[in-house]
């Protein structure tokens, strides 16, 4: 049975090394030679925003890391456009600088091609070569998939702008869960992985990037990914099952508290009641739109489905809606809604939240 522990934290000046003790303690440095620290850095967002790992989690986590491991360590992630400035914007450049740690762009990376959903899908090399991959994920709801975790993390190894594009691929949620989970079982095959989540400030509402910062008040650290991800899910108001990648790759898991090295029931938990993402319920009915059977009963849905639009007096002219969007919809702060597939990109890398979601018939 998998080990879930967690550490109640009202603040990043609270952090101690309690629970990386008992995460690390199951782990063999002496097997390692490298290790990959994987941040969520989806743009380029301050640490207030709470959209990233915030560079004081980083910096407890390298701290830890420096003085337990002798052996090469090096952060790399990739942002949806423009991971350099990411680094910068959201403190995690500095915090490297400081470790003397390297941090990569995995978009400037050499490469490996892998067969993922009978797509060709870019693995950078340092992913491939490190015997330990320390994942960062964020505590956020997410548009499209309801929440995004510890799996949905290890998205961002795919190189740069290849993310959104394969969007047009896997449209839905279903879809694009199938390619989450063969990512993951490609990325974690003969490989050590530990997860330790910042959920000190989370994300509620529409995000990953729009939503509304929450002091969620916990750290989740796992060896097992997927378990992490059923008690994160579950501690922000799901349904364990409602999150597919729990539901495509479900184990078992007990709870640990460890400010005191107790297990604990999952039922005696507090849970945070996160404010769920505008599309949480009508992303189940997406797929089966196309076999409605009435005119009128599609227009209802039709109606109910948040659709992206440009708030032109918030839009700064950035153009990053248009270069990412994965069919081509945006031209000139103008969204074709018939070619719009509702994958939410636009919405999710607009760091000046000017793409809102409206509904109704147009």
């Amino acid at each position: 049975m998998e080990k879930v522990y967690y550490s109640t934290k009202n603040d990043y000046e609270e952090l101690d090394n309690k629970i990386l003790d008992l995460i690390f303690n199951e782990v063999d440095f002496d097997n390692c030679d490298k290790i990959l620290v994987k941040p969520n850095i989806l743009g380029p967002y301050p640490a207030d925003r709470c959209v990233t790992t915030h560079w004081k989690f980083l910096d407890w986590v390298l701290k830890y890391l420096k003085n337990n491991f002798d052996g090469k360590i090096i952060v790399g992630e990739s942002s949806g456009f423009s991971t350099k400035k990411s680094f910068t914007v959201s403190g995690l450049e500095n915090v490297c600088r400081r470790h003397e740690i390297p941090y990569i762009a995995f978009e400037s990376d050499e490469y490996i091609i892998e067969k993922i959903c009978n797509h060709e899908i870019r693995i950078p090399k340092t992913v491939q070569e490190c015997e330990l991959i320390v994942n960062l994920p964020k505590l956020k709801t997410h548009m499209l998939m309801k929440y995004t975790g510890a799996v949905k993390n290890l998205y961002g190894c795919i190189p740069g702008g290849l993310k959104p594009k394969l969007h047009k691929y896997f449209p839905k949620e279903s879809d694009f869960a199938d390619l989450l989970v063969e990512l993951y079982n490609k990325i974690t095959e003969n490989k050590n992985i530990v997860t330790i989540m910042d959920g000190i400030w989370g994300l509620e509402g529409n995000g990953p990037s729009n939503g509304r910062p929450i002091n969620s008040r916990i750290v989740i650290g796992s060896k097992s990914p997927i378990a992490l991800d059923m008690f994160a899910s579950y501690y922000i108001g799901y349904k364990m099952d409602d999150i597919l990648t729990n539901k495509y790759l479900k184990t078992d898991f007990k709870v640990i508290n460890a400010d005191d090295n107790k297990e604990v029931p999952l039922e005696s938990i507090e849970r945070m009641n996160f404010k769920k993402p505008d599309t949480v319920v009508l992303n189940s009915i997406i797929p089966f739109l196309p076999f409605v059977s009435t005119k009128l009963t599609k227009m209802i849905f039709s109606f109910m489905i948040p659709k992206p639009r440009i708030n032109k007096r918030s839009c700064v002219k950035c153009g990053i809606c248009e270069k990412i969007c994965p069919v081509n919809a945006i031209h000139n702060l103008k969204i074709d809604l018939k070619k719009c597939i509702k994958c939410y990109c636009c919405h999710e890398m607009c760091r000046y939240n000017a793409v809102k979601l409206v509904r109704g018939l147009f």
